[in-house]
């Protein structure tokens, strides 16, 4: 971005002298460091003390460490700016002003609170010196490091060899928990040797240093853990983005042992940040939108939806467009729920449905299983289609099995006689096994296809299938028919993890608008606007701290196996 800094210097007789200073840069770092795009060269200001992000909506400021910063008189860590926000760093403000064209980013910097000649003079009489508190450089050299060999080489042997610091041999069990110098009343010198207690999943080869660390001095590599991970799967398509930046990244980078006995998975939001704050920089051709923070600069969801169910087509829409879902499913939400309009056929009564009605979780808690037409649409969509027996039904089947079904039936009608429907042929309303003749079988086939085609038309017309499917009559002159494929979305995001048993609180309407929705179309899916009711980023104090691991994973199990990479 290209950056514009204006120092502002207040002279004795009242006038301002301005020095504006033009910077094309990633970020406004700002410091005591030389480093730093804006360098502030006052002790009183930290060598690394905040940073000034481009986002997606604006531009924002982070503190770095534990510093503090005063935006508009209030104390923040990391907050977004705009126009006229004043920034206390330090003895100095920072004032964001409209830019000019072809800047980016316009500030200007004043130094409110000076360092008088009284501070400075006390400061160059405060120099402590070794030699002036009578301490010799050489004797405190040799001091401290005998003093290091005989704590941490010469006490440790001698512990662990002879146990001569304690009054029994530790147990297998005090030996994974000897991480203090202080055991069961006890002192153990070799404390500073232990690595720590390896989790859980590791410790049938707790002893075997050698299957992880299989090189002197050297960290942990790839190897050692796909050795046994084999099936774990990259993060990004290496043929692809080949910028050995992105292909550094070693397992150990996110996940470390010896931290106890629960398996650890690094959460730190810079550990995504770092590249995903400006993705083109790293990987040309990304479609990817930079993100570095969920409550301040993360795009809008991009949900999964079918655009043309038929020919098999998604896409990835931003809520921000509206998209529509093309399911071939027709199903009005807000009818749905409402009582006056549910009667249910089999007992006259009205039904008010609700989510549940419809829509269980899985197993894991944290989908839905597919709505089913038998087990929740049949008590009243019933499909029936002879007046006479209305209680046989077709089944909830495919264009082509419904009409041989229907076909069946009439047929058999037709074979069997005892036909009480005086519209009928009289050789139908036979006694039933009296033998027909040629004529008479003639009239019962020409008979059982009038009733087929009659009650094929009535179960795909609009009053039937037609309620809730996409019909096509194959021609004119056939009752036969072509159900278009329906094909609704499961897991809108696949990109993402969300979990609704962690959020089974919250009703569903505070994120579906269900009772609004008129079309099967409407994605009923929460805008990012909703989630930041309740989480935040991972300096947030207010709301829930959400890092990128709450809800993305790292590997990707579309894309090929890792391979090993050396660490270094």
């Amino acid at each position: 971005m290209e950056l514009s800094i204006t120092t502002l210097t207040r002279r004795k007789n009242g006038s301002i002298g301005r020095r504006e200073e033009k910077k094309t840069c990633e970020a406004l770092r700002i410091g005591r460091d030389t480093k730093d795009e804006l360098f502030l060269p006052d002790h009183r200001i930290p060598y690394n003390l905040a940073t000034l992000h481009p986002g997606e909506d604006g531009f924002f400021i982070e503190a770095e460490g534990n510093n503090d910063l005063r935006l508009n008189e209030q104390i923040v860590q990391k907050a977004p700016v705009t126009i006229d926000d004043i920034i206390g760093i330090g003895p100095y403000e920072l004032k964001l002003v409209e830019p000019e064209d072809g800047i980016d980013l316009a500030v200007t910097v004043e130094l409110i609170h000076p360092v008088g000649d009284d501070v400075e003079e006390l400061l160059s009489r405060s120099n402590l010196s070794i030699n002036n508190a009578g301490f010799s450089k050489r004797a405190l050299s040799w001091t401290l490091g005998l003093s290091i060999l005989v704590l941490f080489l010469v006490l440790p042997i001698l512990d662990g060899t002879y146990n001569i610091f304690r009054s029994s041999v530790p147990t297998q069990n005090e030996e994974n928990q000897a991480n203090t110098m202080f055991t069961k009343n006890e002192v153990t010198f070799d404390f500073s040797w232990h690595t720590g207690e390896v989790m859980d999943a590791h410790k049938f080869f707790a002893n075997d240093c050698e299957a992880c660390h299989t090189k002197p001095f050297i960290m942990v590599e790839d190897q050692a853990c796909l050795s046994c991970h084999q099936k774990t799967h990259a993060h990004l398509d290496v043929a692809k983005f080949t910028n050995p930046d992105l292909n550094s990244t070693r397992c150990a980078s996110c996940h470390t042992d010896h931290q106890g006995p629960e398996p650890l998975r690094a959460s730190q939001q810079a550990l995504c940040s770092d590249c995903h704050t400006n993705l083109e920089a790293i990987a040309k051709g990304t479609k990817l939108i930079n993100a570095s923070d969920f409550g301040l600069n993360h795009p809008q969801f991009k949900p999964t939806v079918w655009i043309d169910a038929s020919a098999g087509k998604q896409a990835r829409i931003s809520l921000d467009e509206i998209p529509k879902e093309n399911s071939n499913l027709k199903f009005p939400h807000d009818v749905h729920l409402i009582a006056e309009r549910m009667r249910n056929p089999s007992t006259g009564k009205q039904e008010q449905l609700d989510c549940a009605s419809c829509h269980a979780p899985d197993m894991s808690k944290q989908f839905f299983k597919p709505v089913n037409m038998e087990e929740h649409c049949g008590d009243c969509h019933i499909l029936s289609f002879d007046p006479n027996k209305p209680e046989r039904l077709v089944p909830h089947a495919s264009a082509a099995t419904v009409q041989r079904e229907v076909k069946e039936y009439f047929s058999d009608l037709a074979l069997s006689g005892n036909i009480d429907e005086k519209a009928a042929p009289a050789s139908l309303r036979r006694r039933p096994g009296s033998q027909l003749t040629k004529t008479q079988r003639l009239e019962a086939l020409e008979w059982a296809n009038e009733k087929t085609e009659q009650a094929t038309n009535y179960l795909f017309s609009a009053s039937q299938c037609g309620v809730c499917h996409q019909l096509q009559r194959k021609s004119d002159k056939t009752a036969e028919y072509r159900v278009e494929t329906v094909s609704v979305t499961n897991i809108w995001q696949p990109l993402s993890v969300f979990n609704h048993e962690a959020h089974a609180d919250a009703s569903c309407e505070s994120c579906h608008a269900a009772e609004q929705s008129s079309t099967s179309s409407d994605v009923l899916l929460p805008k990012i606007e909703s989630c930041r009711d309740c989480h935040g980023g991972q300096l947030t104090s207010d709301k829930i701290p959400s890092t990128c691991i709450s809800c993305h994973v790292f590997h990707n199990d579309k894309l090929a196996l890792m391979s090993p990479t050396t660490g270094e």
